[in-house]
């Protein structure tokens, strides 16, 4: 009778694991197949994405070297400020290496995450990003090319061209520009095209990345794998408290021929849920902050 006991919770055992395996893989599988919650990724990608690009800028203590020449090339690591080779922010940590040079006008900036590399709020980062500048231009605008970069799990190409001011007319650090990217998902690449400004709405008034608030404005254009296209607008910007690894709220507006799905990321309490309202008036929930397992 023990050995058939035994047996029995054994089974039990093995079927509850199976269950939970079953389940946690539907779930994923659920994500990547509603495009609403592909597109919530999308935004959380790019938010790293957006953080890298600020965080590495020459304000935060990334000075380029000047090579002596027009022809040879001198590449040296951002100078140490006192906080390191990554600047004063503490958003990179060490598997992450910055390098800004300026050869012939242009001042070239390289940011290199070794390896399996987290950020300062957690997030898996690999690969590499260049930042091209004019000296000459007095717009300061920037190129960004990226290039196989993956952030948690999910692999990113295109470019980015933004600007980026210290103070703008609130009195707040500020990027604004437009991108060009795809983003990898298990139901094949996903392109987004438009413009977005990120707003530094608290903690612009020191240099560390820990008490940053992010307000990000923008509309833009989602495409996938088949083509079909959907047009996106921040109708209510979008809020990432300092504090929080999720943007906490603010409202998209999903368009296309059918109608418009409403994402609500809620009231400002920091939670990995948004709402979605569909165009029929279905109301579900998409969770935050799901990570692909990339291969």
């Amino acid at each position: 009778m023990r050995k058939i006991n035994s047996l029995v919770l054994l089974i039990a055992i093995t079927f509850f694991a199976c269950e939970t395996e079953r389940t946690d893989t539907d779930e994923l599988n659920l994500l990547e197949s509603d495009p609403v919650a592909v597109d919530a990724v999308i935004e959380e990608v790019e938010g790293v994405l957006d953080d890298i690009v600020v965080y590495s800028d020459s304000t935060f203590g990334i000075e380029a070297i000047s090579s002596s020449g027009s022809t040879s090339k001198v590449s040296s690591t951002a100078k140490d400020s006192g906080h390191g080779k990554r600047g004063r922010s503490e958003f990179f940590k060490a598997c992450a290496t910055i390098e800004s040079e300026e050869l012939d006008g242009v001042i070239t900036t390289t940011i290199t995450f070794s390896g399996d590399c987290e950020d300062w709020f957690g997030n898996v980062i690999s690969g590499t990003i260049t930042k091209v500048r004019a000296v000459s231009d007095t717009g300061k605008e920037k190129t960004v090319t990226i290039e196989n970069l993956t952030i948690n799990g999910y692999v990113i190409n295109g470019t980015k061209t933004y600007t980026f001011v210290l103070s703008n007319d609130n009195g707040n650090p500020e990027m604004t520009g437009s991108v060009n990217i795809t983003v990898e998902t298990e139901n094949g690449t996903r392109t987004k095209e438009g413009t977005r400004t990120v707003e530094i709405t608290a903690g612009g008034d020191t240099d560390t990345c820990r008490d940053d608030e992010k307000t990000i404005t923008g509309s833009s254009v989602y495409t996938n794998a088949e083509g079909a296209s959907r047009s996106v607008t921040i109708t209510t910007p979008l809020v990432k408290p300092a504090e929080c690894r999720f943007i906490a709220s603010g409202v998209k507006e999903y368009t296309r021929e059918e109608g418009t799905t409403v994402l609500d990321y809620g009231d400002g309490t920091c939670d990995n849920v948004a709402t979605k309202t569909s165009e029929d008036g279905t109301v579900t929930e998409i969770r935050l902050g799901k990570r692909r397992k990339h291969h």
